[in-house]
């Protein structure tokens, strides 16, 4: 995700007739100063930027993990293409259709639909897309707060006009701080809480999304709108996964984010996740590049 050294050059005498030959006055002539003196040159604007890739280089010069990103002339995504380079296999491939000015397919089984600031409000998918005839019926359902935050996310399954589980989402100072899945209905049966601490003395432009909880849509959304995004850099996310059944804990992934780089536009060009891997970020683990199109 050098230095110039400096010649000395010491002289006796005439010994500068290196350069101006050798004279006898003791002032040398005048130099006339040029015509037109050189200007410095205007300040370089930054670039406004969008990600087209993240890769993932934690076993060797080679990155074994790929996403590509493709945009059209509107600066939405049309293809998503995740590829595992060490196994030389495509691992997750979607193409988007843009039917209406509100409605994205991405295949038959998956569309989405955004709302009027362009966000996305609902993501119909299946359960397990590996064996979509068989598979569940998956409708999730984003809310948006007046200052443009993802607030609530709610879990549909096969129909059901009653959510099977609910996410909400907690800012501080614009910040997603914490973030609480439980059974709908029963905030006090959790399925997966997570805090996260950020470095307010970086700041970041048009990262990716920092959702502890997106496992049905942590590639989809490096791309497409859900919401306002954190303006720091991430520090650490401490995830922990519970039994709803009697509140026990049953895994935790602590992880922490360092080693930030930044590219000439000022965007984020690689990082470092140590720790455990959170899944609901699964695009971001080890040492991880990031890739733009800037205009």
């Amino acid at each position: 995700m050098k230095r110039i050294a400096l010649a000395y050059l010491f002289y006796i005498g005439c010994g500068l007739a290196l350069f101006m030959g050798c004279s006898k006055q003791e002032t040398p002539p005048p130099v006339n100063p040029p015509t037109n003196p050189p200007t410095n040159p205007p300040p370089t604007t930054p670039r406004t930027c969008l990600l087209s890739g993240v890769s993932q280089a934690n076993t060797g010069a080679k990155s074994d993990f790929v996403l590509s990103i493709s945009l059209n002339g509107s600066d939405m995504p049309t293809k998503f293409l995740v590829f595992d380079s060490l196994a030389n296999t495509k691992i997750y491939e979607a193409n988007l259709s843009y039917i209406t000015a509100d409605s994205i397919r991405l295949d038959q089984y998956q569309y989405i639909k955004l709302d009027a600031s362009k966000r996305v409000s609902v993501f119909v998918t299946k359960s397990d897309m590996s064996i979509p005839n068989t598979a569940d019926d998956h409708r999730f359902v984003y809310t948006y707060n007046s200052e443009g935050f993802l607030i609530t996310k709610q879990l549909y399954i096969n129909g059901s006009a009653t959510p099977f589980q609910t996410t909400n989402y907690t800012y501080t100072n614009s910040l997603l701080t914490k973030c609480v899945m439980s059974v709908a209905g029963n905030t006090s049966l959790k399925l997966l809480e997570a805090d996260l601490v950020y470095d307010n003395n970086t700041t970041i432009k048009n990262w990716i999304y920092t959702f502890p909880d997106a496992f049905e849509s942590n590639v989809l959304n490096t791309a497409l709108s859900f919401g306002n995004k954190a303006n720091r850099a991430l520090t650490s996310i401490v995830t922990k996964i519970y039994n709803p059944a009697n509140s026990n804990i049953l895994d935790t992934w602590t992880t922490n984010f360092s080693s930030y780089s930044f590219n000439t536009d000022g965007y984020i060009q690689s990082i470092n996740a140590s720790g455990d891997l959170q899944q609901g970020m699964a695009i971001v683990y080890g040492k991880t590049n990031f890739s733009y199109a800037c205009k």
